[in-house]
């Protein structure tokens, strides 16, 4: 039984890179640990005593979260067979760049709720520091999905973020005036129609609770509960799977 749980486990993280973590030492696994629980209790906090400012809350989700991936997801495929050794140019067996990378993606994030009175004159006027700022989370952005879920979906980004800047030299229906890097940033990284959209509220603010609550049912045994009910409730009627799915 043990053989074909190792081997379920194996396929399920070659075709599923989500879910492939690269081994820690023991120093980095206390701050990942300490920043899952952290970031759960964040969760939790909002949802029993109501959320933040908008922006501020979704901006400490995606700090949380861009900082994790580059903890615990690897560059490559090599860092995921490499012992983890802390040294001075790995601590805790993630490299010096990983960690310099989660730092100032955090900062990058937040940098929005910090200067959230100033946004109303910045918008359509991004400073040098906001172009800046979004470069870095955009690029680390596209970084962190594709070590998370592979190239298909930053391809996707990329193709329409240059159609975006270079949309005047494209033929008949698909051609457009054209943006600067600059404009694109601004609205990517310092409106609520980019990066800071509906999609980071709607996981931050529903989607995490629920995967969140399922962990810890499963963790705890209350999923297999809920299945065991379900089974004496109607496993013994004809098409009992089907109803035991429904009624689980």
């Amino acid at each position: 039984m043990q053989i074909d749980e190792v081997k379920a486990q194996a396929l399920t993280e070659k075709f599923d890179p989500e879910i492939r973590f690269r081994p820690l030492a023991a120093g980095a696994t206390w701050i990942v640990s300490i920043l899952l629980v952290s970031l759960s209790i964040f969760h939790y906090y909002t949802a029993g005593f109501g959320l933040l400012r908008e922006s501020t809350h979704r901006g400490v989700h995606l700090a949380f979260v861009l900082s994790l991936i580059f903890l615990v997801f690897g560059f490559n495929k090599r860092a995921y067979k490499r012992d983890p050794k802390s040294t001075w140019f790995s601590p805790g067996g993630v490299p010096l760049f990983d960690w310099a990378i989660a730092l100032a993606l955090a900062l990058t994030v937040l940098y929005i709720p910090y200067i959230f009175e100033e946004l109303a004159f910045k918008v359509g006027n991004p400073d040098t520091i906001d172009v800046v700022m979004g470069t870095i989370l955009l690029l680390g952005l596209l970084e962190g999905t594709r070590r998370a879920m592979g190239w298909p979906l930053p391809i996707i980004a990329i193709v329409f973020i240059v159609y975006a800047m270079f949309g005047q030299d494209f033929p008949g229906l698909l051609k457009h005036a054209g943006n600067t890097w600059p404009q694109v940033v601004n609205h990517l990284y310092l409106t609520s129609q980019g990066v800071y959209g509906v999609a980071i509220g709607v996981v931050a603010t529903y989607v995490f609770h629920f995967v969140l609550f399922g962990v810890l049912a499963t963790r705890i045994g209350l999923g297999q509960l809920f299945l065991d009910v379900a089974s004496a409730v109607a496993g013994r009627y004809a098409g009992g799977p089907a109803k035991v799915s429904v009624f689980g």
